[in-house]
């Protein structure tokens, strides 16, 4: 959440791409039903990667074997595991090897959970995506004019307080500095928070154009705990982490990550992450990012996105469609599919979900250190 993702296309993403020669749409099988799943495939320490056996699939490996990161990765379709690789190195407890179930802070790709989050409790009733702000932020007198569907799809005018922050904060220089070392140790309230972009302008009417803001899906988390009257971690853990399984998953908990960060010393002499590589801000990265997951629970729930498990159909609509080129927590891909980054100070996750006429779904995720 900390980068400029939307300016993030990376040439892993770009080869991915390769795979819209089979392009179309297909449905879900459940991974458990699989004999080729993460939770029966076991790397060694001397086997740090794994291919699917099986004939059919030999054209994916093609373009997919030789993938490597300074992680784990996981190439996938609805219903097989077709490539896993994990790097050659241990987790923070000095001995489990990087796998598949090692958890990564995802940063910007929670996203997507929100914007799922938001429109679950639209089909419960407890709110409208054509809701103005002010309904639920009523001292913000912009928010007459702007709408949850414009935070969904990151056209609501509203600067982003980590890339605009002199912009939204009013401050410049040591100020600034300080201001932002505050909001990395959690030591800004979310009262603070809504104060601050009160007083800050907005920078083009509503659905005009389309600017990446994390500004807007932290908005949209606080607007899930205001309508079901749940913290935002707790809502995930029982309408998403649960439903699809996602036993090593976690919003809000900086105690869970199991990754090793490496090179972070600006970022700690800054005071972004502590003597570990690790964040410091639960409360205040929620909505935009704060969700820690693994490779098994972030296919999990993948496939049960694009399977109509979490969401109906008339809500994958409105969380696909291409306003200006953002959908609702994912990026349209030329036509091809889906994809998000998330850029952490020390950690960066890719996820990519590809539309193919043959298999199905593609989906390619890959998590590092960074």
């Amino acid at each position: 959440m900390r980068l400029r993702e939307i300016k993030c296309i990376t040439k892993i993403t770009s080869v991915f791409l390769i795979a819209s020669l089979l392009f179309s749409v297909a449905g879900c099988a459940k991974e458990d039903e699989s004999k080729y799943s993460l939770k029966a495939i076991q790397l060694t320490a001397d086997e740090r990667s794994w291919s699917n056996p099986e004939e059919k699939y030999q054209d994916l490996l093609g373009l997919y074997s030789k993938k490597k990161c300074k992680g784990c990765l996981v190439v996938a379709t609805d219903e097989d595991v077709i490539f896993l690789y994990a790097e050659d190195a241990a987790e923070k407890d000095g001995q489990t090897l990087v796998s598949q179930n090692t958890v990564f802070d995802i940063a910007s790709c929670s996203k997507v959970y929100t914007a799922v989050s938001i429109l679950q409790l639209q089909e419960k009733g407890k709110l409208d995506i054509n809701d103005t702000l002010d309904k639920y932020f009523p001292d913000y007198e912009a928010g007459k004019d702007i709408t949850i569907y414009n935070l969904l799809h990151m056209n609501s005018g509203i600067p982003d307080y980590l890339n605009e922050s002199e912009l939204f904060f009013g401050l410049e220089g040591e100020a600034l500095n300080d201001r932002m070392r505050d909001l990395y140790h959690d030591n800004i309230s979310d009262e603070e928070f809504l104060q601050t972009m009160y007083a800050a302008p907005v920078m083009y009417p509503a659905g005009a154009v389309m600017t990446y803001s994390n500004t807007n899906y932290k908005l949209l988390a606080y607007i899930i705990e205001k309508v079901s009257g749940m913290k935002y971690c707790d809502y995930l853990q029982k309408y998403i982490f649960k439903p699809c399984g996602m036993k090593n998953s976690y919003a809000m908990r900086v105690d869970k990550y199991t990754y090793v960060p490496v090179d972070f010393t600006d970022q700690l002499e800054f005071g972004a992450v502590d003597e570990h590589g690790y964040s410091m801000s639960p409360n205040s990265e929620r909505g935009d990012g704060g969700i820690c997951t693994c490779l098994t629970d972030f296919l999990a729930f993948d496939r049960a996105l694009f399977g109509g498990k979490l969401l109906k159909e008339d809500s994958m609509d409105i969380l696909l469609k291409n306003d200006k080129g953002y959908c609702c927590g994912l990026m349209p891909d030329n036509n091809t599919g889906y994809s998000h980054t998330g850029g952490g100070f020390t950690a960066r996750t890719y996820n990519t979900i590809i539309n193919s006429e043959k298999y199905g779904h593609i989906y390619f995720i890959s998590m590092e250190h960074c």
